[in-house]
């Protein structure tokens, strides 16, 4: 396992190293090679727990690798490179930074194994994530884009007060599933459903993703509400109320997604209605409703970027 990296560490080199070179079709290379070889790691990835870091009295797990976390890993990745495709005429290297380190931080959230490492690279997503946004550079997408970080630093902060509750009462930082009956409980399931964009916390997906640039609306498309799901999977199986969400959700974002005449608007609506099935999968929490969440999601990634 020692000659595998963390897939996450892939898109980082890849930021830091694109402004280092000026000639465009280098830079694109190091646009498609990156997932590329992202992608080649995950292939020669075995299952097991690596990336194992001492941090005060807790170990911190970068690398929980299960059928779960890598099959979202393959899709994200996939999408990753989808997107640099459709993004290689952009020349603003702010705009592939960002989206390089969305995808990595999207990558951490998924290998994580503890709910440090998780909340880490949850804010990191929020944090690049914006500026896809603000990189239109027009008056509407530059609040657009304020409101989606006040949206998800709050979310975020709902996460940490839920972790740190989480940590007090059961002295673990283990990120599985989580039993009811704590205050963080809720604040953690807060904090993902934020992400999820479960209405009435959905009007920052509508509102911020129709004003992103059109090659970072299809990054957007990919990594925060899937990611959502993946960590829905991951920490609140068979929670019933998730059920009644994301029967809410479907209906909701049909219904809208009828009424807009904007085709931006039309596909982030879309976007909440199908997420809606993936979170009644989460809720009912069979085998079977888990297994069709995920497939679901994978697809979706695809055919919505």
């Amino acid at each position: 396992m020692n000659n595998v990296v963390h897939p996450a560490l892939i898109f980082f080199c890849g930021a830091l190293l694109l402004p280092l070179f000026r000639n465009r079709v280098l830079k694109q290379m190091i646009l498609l090679f990156t997932p590329a070889v992202a992608f080649a790691d995950l292939l020669f990835m075995p299952q097991g727990t690596y990336w194992i870091c001492r941090f005060m009295t807790y170990e911190l797990i970068l690398g929980r690798v299960d059928t779960l976390s890598i099959c979202f890993a393959y899709v994200f990745v996939i999408a990753a490179f989808l997107g640099m495709v459709y993004a290689l005429h952009v020349q603003e290297d702010g705009q592939h930074i960002a989206a390089l380190v969305y995808a990595g931080g999207t990558l951490g959230v998924t290998f994580a194994g503890d709910f440090f490492t998780l909340f880490a690279f949850w804010e990191l997503m929020a944090i690049a994530s914006v500026f896809l946004i603000w990189y239109r550079q027009s008056s509407a997408s530059l609040s657009a884009g304020f409101r989606y970080l006040m949206v998800h630093l709050v979310g975020g902060a709902a996460l940490l007060a839920g972790i740190v509750m989480e940590v007090a009462s059961t002295g673990s930082i283990e990120f599985t599933a989580i039993t009811p009956g704590n205050p963080g409980y809720y604040l953690i399931l807060l904090g993902f459903l934020v992400n999820a964009a479960v209405p009435p916390l959905h009007a920052w997906l509508t509102d911020s993703y129709p004003e992103a640039t059109v090659t970072g609306s299809v990054f957007l498309s990919v990594f925060t509400t899937k990611s959502a799901v993946y960590v829905l999977l991951r920490g609140f199986p068979g929670t019933e109320l998730l059920v009644w969400m994301g029967a809410i959700m479907a209906l909701y974002g049909i219904v809208y997604a009828l009424l807009e005449n904007d085709i931006r608007r039309f596909l982030s609506y879309h976007i909440i209605s199908q997420v809606g099935f993936m979170v009644c999968g989460v809720g009912m929490g069979t085998e079977l409703a888990m297994n069709g969440a995920t497939a679901h999601a994978f697809c979706h990634i695809l055919y919505k970027a």
